[in-house]
Parts: C-alpha cells; sequence; structure tokens
C-alpha cells in the first residue's frame, strides 16, 4: 500500500532548496515502485501530480492518520526557497513527534482487521442505506480530499463516479485508500467511523445493527473500548472502559455445562447419509474435553428425539451452559425448521408435522430451564431426500432463520433457504471444521463461528456459506 504520508515527506525532502520547476520525479518513482503492480505504479504517479498540484496552487497538505497539517505559504505563486521549505520540514518533524504524543493508539491493527473482515464475513455493507459518498460526506470534507482519479478534482467526484455512476471499486476500498487510512487512523476517527455505520440515519436493518454492535463490542473490550447507544437520534457513541483486573477473593463457581447431541444416518425410507453419526461421535468427544456433560443419540425415532428434547430440558435446570446439536436431514415447510427422525416417511409435505419434531421445541425447553447461555447448532441443511415425491408447491430450501431467545445462539451449517453439503471425508464439511476450530483456547464464540465460516467458505468456494443467529448478552468461551 502506497503511504501518501511518506509519499509528501520525499517530496519535500527534494524540493528543499530549489524551485519547484527544476524538480525530478524519478528517483522518488522508481524508489517507490517496486513490487507494486501495474495499476499501483499508476496510482502512485496520480498521487505524485496531485500532491505537486497542490504545492503549486499554494493549497494545503493533509495528512490523514491524524490532526497532522502543513499549511504553504500565501504568496501567488510556489517558489521553493530553502528557507520555506526547511521551516515547513521542521514543522512536519515536530508535529509529527507531537501527533505520536497526542494520538498514542491503544487500538491494535489486529483489532482494528478483525472488526473490519467482519464486514466482508456477513456481507453486510459498512455505508449501510446510504450511498458511499454520502456515507463519508458525514465524516470527511469530500470536496477538499483529493481525486485519485485525473478527470475529477475532488475525492467527492472521484468516489461517487466509481461507486454510484459506475460501481466498479469493491466494497473494501475505503479500508485501504490513503485519504481516509481507516485501519492506521487515530483511535477517535476509527471509532466515529464505527458509531456512524450503526447511526439511526443510516442503518435500519436492525439485525445488521445488532450483529455489528456485537463484533464492535467483542473485538473493541480487549483494547479498553465499548460503544454503547445514545439516544434515538444521536446514535451510538464510543467510550473507554476499565481494564483494571480484580483477582477475586473467593473460589469461582465451576460452570455447569450440559449438552444434547443427535446424529441421524440411517434412514429407513430415504438415502442414509454418511457422515452425521461420525459427525455426533466427534461432537460428543470434544465437548466432554471442554467440560459438557453429554447425552447422545444416535438415530432417533421420532418418538426418541421428543422425550429426549423434553428430558434434556428437564436435566438444564440449574446448569450455567445449555447446548443442541443435530446432524441429520432438516426441512423448511411454511417458514417453520423440522427436524427429520430416521422412521420419518414423508409421502407428502403434509406429513412433515406428524414424522418430524419442529426444532422451536428445543428452544422453548430451553427457554424453560432459564439457562444463561444457551447454543443450537444445525448442521441439517442437506437436501430433502422426500421432495420428489411431494409434487408442486413443495417447501423451500435449507432451513429458515429463527429468532434467537435473548442469551442464546443458533448456528446454521449454511445461511437460510440454502444447502450444505454432507462432505467426502469422515465428517461433513461444516462440522469437521467446527471441531477444528471449538476447542481453541480464549476464543469467544462469535470470533470462533467466524473463523469457522471462512474456513467452510473457503472449502467450498463460497457456495456454503455458515450463518448464525444470536442475542447473546456476554462473552462465552467454550476453552478458556
Amino acid at each position: 500500500m502506497i503511504d501518501k504520508y511518506e509519499l509528501i515527506k520525499e517530496i519535500l525532502r527534494l524540493v528543499d532548496s530549489q524551485p519547484l520547476t527544476n524538480i525530478d520525479m524519478a528517483p522518488i518513482i522508481v524508489s517507490n515502485s517496486v513490487n507494486l503492480t501495474f495499476e499501483e505504479k499508476r496510482t502512485l504517479r496520480l498521487m505524485i501530480v496531485n500532491i505537486l498540484r497542490e504545492l503549486r496552487k499554494n493549497e494545503q497538505i493533509e495528512f490523514y492518520d491524524g490532526n497532522l497539517m502543513i499549511h504553504m505559504h500565501e504568496s501567488g505563486v510556489f517558489i521553493a526557497d530553502g528557507c520555506l521549505i526547511r521551516g515547513t520540514y521542521k514543522r512536519l518533524i515536530e508535529n509529527e513527534k507531537n501527533n505520536k504524543t497526542a494520538n498514542t493508539k491503544k487500538i491494535q491493527l489486529a483489532t482494528r482487521r478483525n472488526i473490519l473482515d467482519g464486514f466482508s464475513i456477513t456481507r453486510i455493507s459498512w455505508h449501510g442505506d446510504m450511498d458511499q459518498p454520502s456515507f463519508l460526506g458525514r465524516l470527511y470534507d469530500l470536496s477538499v480530499l483529493p481525486s485519485y482519479d485525473p478527470r475529477y478534482k475532488t475525492a467527492n467526484e472521484d468516489i461517487y463516479k466509481h461507486t454510484v455512476m459506475n460501481d466498479d471499486w469493491p466494497e473494501e476500498w475505503v479500508f485501504t485508500d490513503n485519504r481516509f487510512n481507516i485501519l492506521h487512523t487515530s483511535d477517535n476517527i476509527f471509532l466515529d467511523f464505527l458509531c456512524m455505520t450503526i447511526h439511526p440515519t443510516v442503518r435500519q436493518n436492525s439485525e445488521e445493527l445488532t450483529t455489528l454492535l456485537e463484533i464492535y463490542i467483542n473485538n473493541l473490550k480487549r483494547d479498553g473500548f465499548t460503544i454503547s447507544k445514545v439516544g434515538e437520534i444521536a446514535g451510538y457513541s464510543a467510550s473507554e472502559i476499565d481494564l483494571v483486573i480484580n483477582i477475586p477473593t473467593t473460589i469461582v463457581k465451576k460452570e455447569i455445562r450440559k449438552a444434547l447431541v443427535i446424529g441421524c444416518s440411517f434412514y429407513q425410507y430415504a438415502t442414509p447419509l454418511t457422515n452425521p453419526n461420525n459427525d455426533a461421535n466427534g461432537m460428543e468427544s470434544i465437548l466432554q474435553t471442554l467440560g459438557f456433560e453429554v447425552v447422545k443419540k444416535i438415530d432417533p425415532t421420532q418418538k426418541a428425539l421428543k422425550i429426549a428434547i423434553d428430558e434434556f430440558g428437564e436435566k438444564l435446570k440449574g446448569s450455567d451452559v445449555g447446548l443442541f446439536y443435530f446432524a441429520g436431514h432438516g426441512v423448511q415447510v411454511k417458514g417453520l425448521n423440522y427436524l427429520i427422525p430416521v422412521d420419518a416417511n414423508l409421502k407428502s409435505e403434509m406429513m412433515v408435522e406428524y414424522d418430524c419434531v419442529e426444532a422451536g421445541r428445543v428452544l422453548v425447553n430451553m427457554e424453560n430451564a432459564r439457562v444463561s447461555v444457551n447454543i443450537v447448532i444445525l448442521d441439517a441443511c442437506r437436501n430433502n431426500p422426500f421432495e420428489r415425491n411431494w409434487g408442486r408447491g413443495v417447501g423451500q430450501r435449507g432451513l429458515a432463520t429463527m429468532n434467537a431467545p435473548k442469551g442464546s445462539l443458533i448456528a446454521y451449517s449454511t445461511a437460510p433457504g440454502s444447502t450444505a453439503s454432507d462432505g467426502l471425508r469422515n465428517n461433513g464439511l461444516y462440522t469437521e471444521t467446527l471441531l477444528n476450530y471449538i476447542g481453541n483456547k480464549t476464543i469467544p464464540i462469535n470470533t470462533m463461528f467466524q473463523k469457522v465460516r471462512l474456513k467452510v467458505m473457503e472449502e467450498s468456494k463460497e457456495e456454503q456459506i455458515p450463518w448464525e443467529a444470536t442475542s447473546l448478552t456476554a462473552d462465552f468461551y467454550f476453552n478458556k
């Protein structure tokens, strides 16, 4: 990435004691072109042209990684005499030192990358319901920022052309653009950017807002910051939090964790599945190492599955964490999700209600048990094996999104309305990835599922995108 800040310093050193018209930019272009692509080299030349144009026009040059700014002299024509340039360069160095002292960054680069990666992972746009120039115009004066496209004078024209008119820039362009420098800017500007992405005038979608807010809070707290709502009109603001760790004087109560694990492979009236029982066995083993008391049911009938779920609800009472895992066939009918037991004989869509178990039964039992953290994992989005017998008007493919009750997280092996792969190895793709990440130490549950999603997307070439719905009110760690 080309650093405009460093580029201007190089030019200032070069023009010292020389008229501006005599300056040879070739050494700077050569020294900064190492390992650059053709497009990046073109951008470098445009940046240099814009910097020189600003100098000739006596315009101010801004450095966008803080409040540092250099003002050129006010005479009609810029002549780079030594005294003026040396004085300007001296102020640059002094301001740079003062800026580093005054704006010491507490938000780590890794934290910033995790947050910004969240937009790519969730496919949520950073500019919400606004077009990109309108969003950025609430934070920056685009009329004074330079254009990187030589056809336009200002950033406002440049950005409007490429994001509204032509839409030929990738969604994440703003994170690496030197005019905004989101990754490396001061903490205040970075936090202002985040708060603007969830401002009520920018984003109306409540699910997107909840997802982004959870990503922000979970990542920022490690660096001592949080984001909270100020008001319906004012939106959200960021503040520092106390990171002092108080050593407990009493013995910490061990969490009571309980899990029900279901695997359905050998269907009596449909083609058997290869991996669900292996998936259930793998989940049982890993959950036991993570402190869960596990009940496992392999190939249950409808009656056995209902009894197991209801008994699990009773066992959960008095527990701290409840987890339900299902691997097998699932189907969506009229907006409801059903888990298909091995004895289901679904000759028509109407039989689903009688032969299957509605997934909401699990959530009802968890709510009644009043457990602090409830986790439901459904690797049940495979193709419906009975669909060909139902004729026209069958239920939609994949599962529907369910609302997660307070303190709950519902994880799907693929996005709503989509289907997942049964896998070519001993486990399904989703569960295999989950088993590899769930035991990682000190990773909060939301981050863990983000990592699972990225890996599954990579392995499936983005044909399968895992999904979560969450209303967790606190962090949970499988292995802390």
